[in-house]
């Protein structure tokens, strides 16, 4: 059974760190590492006596982690089911050193110090619009900021999760200058098997699934049904109000076909057409209820409703020995809802709408000839969504809408210099053209219009040098580019319309693979170096406003590390750590002072284990640590949050037709801050308190 994989320890270190300091911490990563994805038969592994040898897909080719330069982490079935209490993918994100998940808001996780919500959240995201620095896709589809912020994302009946840190733009594309998560659901099969699931706990949580799967035609033709309803109350008091209902209610249904074809009559084809159906709903955030001077967190708490439908058609076809086709297209419509209580206070109303839809296809050939020095992939990638929005105060509607087109070209080669030495070069080349309108309308001024229009190309290259003395292990070094688009809005307050450039990131990578001790002992690492230009962050305009400006100077360094150890072959144990070093250089007019990015902990870790005993029974465990890091961009004493442990436990029992489970998350009810917001002290968000469940999974 796949044991908790070592969350990646992530050993990030800074520029301002001392040469020795960072020589000491390369060396000692050269030696041990990060640990960062499964396989899919760990089972059989154990019971050999070794620790499984880990695959990754996400990278659009499939490689073992000796192959693999990234640092990534990846989850198969075995290792969702064994981490105590995990139904969505933040479950996993937060178990990750070096990527800090603050908790139910605005905001989506830090990754290496970078907001991977990019620039504008909240008020700013209304007029700037939004676009995330991390790429979270699932089957080939990436989700919306209003999808990753404020929808929980299910892993029910998922394949496979991989989560990257660093940038990932030339192989991800769009919203990957911080990293990315590839999430891979399973496919149809060629015989019959089904599931069902219920899981319930404290806070009213509950969890209702069921899955089906079975041939049509033998061997030609399968279908996969699935289904998954989470649903929880906010450990926060909230009020009910109409259009809503309770403002506390957390809600996520997620519904998912897919067929499969594989004609015998043309050997080497295969298609799988699939559709999604999402829907969630939940407040904005769960920081307590506050009423001192503005009131932030009303217990009329303002609520997402965020909805989706898309359809997914990929198809696969191996030309010969040496070429496949392969093609991703993708549409989709979506729809977000944000609702406010404004019945006692109409200056409080601030609604928002979004309609949108998405089209991508993203053809590609591989080449892949056994024994061949050579081998690589080319592709291309169309893009087009639109989006009408309509932001709704007190003074009246205020129109939007915004388009981008995206064309793009990328290659990615592997020569084998030398039977030990590979080179990979593999660059993307990529045109974005934007526009957004808006219309503002302030008493007693003229209308206020945003009209942004701009077309913008870049060059992202990356090249990867890796040694392997042995199969098992692996010492390389690369270089890459990634880069986020630029946009324009209106500050908050007084609508003062802005613009700001693209950002761009020169990512230095070391990285390290070994496995050890007969192979019951593996050893990762990667230490990083990130340089970024015109680095896109939200500064002041006067005493009440803010807009979005791009600085000259901001670095990251450091380091993530981790260890998955085998003792017998019942007991496997894991490691990580994180170190983080992070600066940035406001502009001229806003002092020109040299801080920290906010959500940067200089230091992370976590251990656990699993443990299998008596038949059936299994034991999973582990601690995660944040060291102290903080809040905001000014790096404001008040609102620094304090270092806090997080633990998570699990007992199960496997048996042939299912498993059972009871679960505790947060086991010593730590009410730690996580996230100090708009200056109000006294209302952080928290480490949601203990929650306690128990769950119920039959096949057949």
């Amino acid at each position: 059974m796949t044991a908790l994989r070592p969350a990646r320890m992530n050993v990030p270190g800074n520029k301002t760190f001392k040469m020795r300091t960072l020589s000491a911490v390369i060396m000692g990563l050269c030696v041990g590492g990060q640990a960062f994805a499964e396989t899919n038969n760990n089972n059989a592994a154990a019971q050999d006596g070794t620790i499984s040898v880990i695959t990754v897909i996400g990278e659009k080719t499939e490689r073992s982690i000796y192959d693999t330069g990234s640092s990534v982490e990846v989850y198969d079935e075995d290792r969702i089911n064994t981490t105590p209490g995990a139904s969505e993918i933040d479950d996993l994100l937060q178990l990750t050193p070096n990527i800090v998940d603050s908790g139910h808001g605005n905001n989506m996780p830090a990754i290496r110090g970078l907001d991977s919500s990019g620039p504008s959240v909240g008020g700013v995201a209304s007029f700037a619009g939004t676009r995330p620095r991390l790429n979270l896709s699932v089957d080939g589809r990436s989700l919306t900021y209003s999808e990753i912020a404020f929808g929980p994302r299910s892993l029910w009946d998922m394949q496979q999760v991989e989560i990257y840190l660093g940038p990932q733009s030339y192989v991800q594309g769009r919203n990957a200058m911080a990293g990315a998560v590839v999430m891979k659901s399973k496919d149809p099969t060629h015989y019959f098997e089904s599931s069902v699931k219920g899981a319930i706990g404290q806070n009213n949580y509950s969890q209702t699934a069921a899955m089906i799967s079975a041939p049509v035609i033998q061997d030609e033709v399968a279908f996969r049904l699935s289904v998954d309803q989470q649903k929880r109350k906010s450990h926060i008091d909230m009020a009910s109000y109409e259009p809503v209902g309770d403002a506390d209610r957390i809600e996520m249904t997620t519904a998912r076909a897919k067929v499969l074809f594989e004609p015998s009559s043309l050997q080497g084809f295969k298609s799988t057409l699939g559709f999604t159906y999402m829907n969630t709903r939940s407040p904005q955030s769960e920081n307590p209820n506050q009423y001192a001077g503005r009131i932030f967190y009303p217990e009329e708490r303002p609520v997402y409703i965020a909805k989706s439908n898309s359809a997914v058609w990929d198809v696969s076809w191996a030309i010969n020995d040496a070429l496949t086709f392969e093609n991703n297209l993708v549409y989709s419509k979506f729809e977000y809802d944000r609702h406010t209580f404004a019945e006692k206070n109409p200056a409080l109303k601030a609604d928002f709408t979004t309609d949108g839809k998405e089209f991508h296809i993203e053809p590609l050939v591989r080449y892949n000839l056994l024994d061949s020095k050579l081998h690589g992939l080319v592709g291309v990638r169309y893009f087009k969504t639109s989006q009408d929005e309509k932001y709704m105060n007190s003074v009246g509607d205020h129109p939007m809408d915004d388009k981008t087109t995206t064309t793009s070209a990328f290659a990615e080669a592997t020569y084998a210099l030398r039977p030990t030495v590979d080179v990979t070069l593999a660059a993307r080349f990529e045109r974005e053209e934007r526009s957004r309108n808006a219309n503002a309308t302030i008493p007693r001024r003229p209308t206020i219009d945003l009209d942004y229009d701009n077309t913008s190309s870049v060059f992202l290259p990356k090249i990867d040098v890796s040694w392997k003395p042995k199969a098992d292990q692996t010492v390389g070094i690369s270089v890459g580019k990634g880069y986020n688009s630029g946009g324009a809005g209106l500050s908050l307050n007084k609508f003062v319309p802005y613009e700001f450039k693209e950002e761009f990131v020169w990512n230095y990578e070391l990285y390290t693979r070994h496995r050890l001790n007969d192979s019951r002992l593996e050893l990762t690492s990667n230490v990083f170096y990130n340089d970024f230009d015109g680095l896109q962050i939200e500064q002041a305009l006067g005493p009440d406003d803010v807009i979005i400006e791009n600085v000259d100077s901001a670095k990251t360094y450091g380091a993530e590390a981790g260890a998955r150890f085998l003792a017998t072959a019942d007991l496997e144990l894991f490691a990580s750590v994180g170190v983080l070093r992070s600066k940035y250089t406001e502009t001229a007019d806003q002092g020109g002072k040299t801080r920290e990015l906010p959500r940067a902990p200089k230091l992370s870790g976590s251990i656990g284990a699993l443990y299998t005993f008596a038949d059936g029974f299994e034991f999973s465990a582990n601690a995660n640590y944040s060291g102290s890091y903080f809040s905001e961009r000014t790096n404001d004493s008040k609102q620094k949050v304090d270092a806090y442990w997080v633990t998570n436990a699990q007992l199960a029992y496997v048996f042939d037709s299912g498993r059972v489970a009871m679960f505790v998350e947060n086991a010593f009810d730590s009410d730690a801050e996580t996230f100090y917001t708009h200056n109000q002290l006294d209302a952080p968000l928290t480490l949601r308190p203990r929650q306690i469940g128990a769950s119920v999974e039959l096949n057949f």
